[in-house]
């Protein structure tokens, strides 16, 4: 990063894509993890790659105790100031597979935060004892003021956004795709493929970092569902459009497969997003029937379309799905913690040696 570069234009060149890649990258690979548009395509393959290397050397002998190794010594901050389960596990696990030892925040109110501390000075403090730092947050720029402030300072280490506010989930896009990969494997690929992501649009991280990720790619089509009051916004569709992606949207769920099940590829499900309601969370939680996945939609789709959910879901993937062939969910948990193990891996420089270990061992 140019030395005195203010947050706002550190803010402000997310948005152009040499900028940003000036900003976000060190020696040509990713180093802060904040946006689903910072990757190339080169860095996704690599990525996808490297989670590969991982998965198969940690069924190997050899392989595993070469893993443990890669950040033997490294130390993470998991720093969640939103309720976290999956995604905190899969991260720590992540860590774990390349002898990281982790230390996780899960109260704010037990940290200098609420002594009014600045966002600043606590990621420099973390800084000075922690080798990165990963961050969920209510607030949509809180990973964007420690990246800068820590890329500012005289020992900048990763930040790594594992959710931002109502923004974005880029390590959750990530392993998605990741999934996608390995579903399309036999099938050319992600390439022109339809993918469908129903839900509330506007206000779910994962469903817009995937749409962004998308535009990696050559020719697919983003197709959506959503209610009328969550339909993607205008700053997505523009970049969709940017990227010439064919959409489609649509308000209820029957009326798309109707008229497109047979083309659909791949299917993202969600669930209603309704912690941002005013007020809190209802008392019943869960999507209306416009958009539940009801079991006589099976005749609408390919067996062969994915089913995908990022979790945690209410009703609206119910349990009768789990035996359609193309229901990949629990895969896609798991590949959650591979791709993490290769964000650390890339970030931190190791990703090239875990390749060529694999390739050595004959597992790529």
């Amino acid at each position: 990063m140019p030395k005195g570069m203010s947050y706002e234009e550190f803010k402000e060149s997310l948005s152009d894509h040499d900028a940003r890649r000036r900003v976000l990258c060190k020696d040509d690979r990713p180093f802060h993890v904040l946006l689903s548009q910072q990757f190339g395509r080169p860095d996704i393959d690599r990525l996808c790659d490297t989670a590969t290397a991982i998965r198969r050397l940690d069924r190997h002998r050899e392989g595993r105790g070469f893993l443990r190794a890669v950040l033997s010594g490294y130390r993470v901050m998991h720093l969640f100031s939103q309720p976290s389960t999956r995604t905190a596990q899969s991260f720590l696990a992540g860590a774990d597979k390349l002898g990281a030892t982790s230390r996780t925040v899960t109260d704010l109110s037990t940290s200098s935060f609420a002594k009014g501390e600045s966002v600043a000075d606590a990621v420099r403090t973390l800084s000075s004892f922690f080798d990165a730092i990963v961050v969920r947050h209510h607030e949509d720029d809180f990973a964007t003021q420690a990246a800068w402030a820590l890329s500012s300072s005289a020992r900048p280490i990763p930040v790594i956004s594992a959710g931002s506010g109502r923004s974005q989930h880029v390590t959750q896009s990530l392993l998605d795709v990741y999934t996608l990969r390995y579903s399309f494997a036999d099938r050319g690929g992600i390439e022109g493929k339809t993918i469908l992501i129903i839900g509330d649009i506007s206000r779910n991280r994962a469903a817009r970092s995937l749409a962004y990720l998308m535009t990696k790619y050559r020719q697919p089509r983003v197709y959506f569902v959503s209610p009328r009051d969550y339909v993607p916004d205008g700053d997505l569709l523009d970049y969709l459009k940017k990227h010439e992606i064919e959409v489609r949207i649509h308000e209820r769920l029957e009326t798309m497969l109707r008229e497109h099940g047979r083309q659909i590829d791949a299917m993202y499900i969600t669930r209603l997003q309704q912690e941002w309601d005013e007020g809190g969370p209802p008392s019943e939680l869960g999507s209306s029937e416009a958009y539940v996945l009801k079991p006589e939609y099976r005749e609408l789709i390919r067996p062969d379309c994915v089913l995908m959910h990022p979790l945690p879901r209410v009703n609206e993937l119910p349990d009768d799905w789990e035996d359609h062939p193309g229901f990949v969910v629990w895969r896609q948990v798991r590949n959650g913690m591979w791709i993490r193990a290769a964000v650390f891996a890339t970030v931190h420089g190791a990703d090239e040696e875990i390749r060529a270990r694999a390739r050595r061992l004959d597992l790529l």
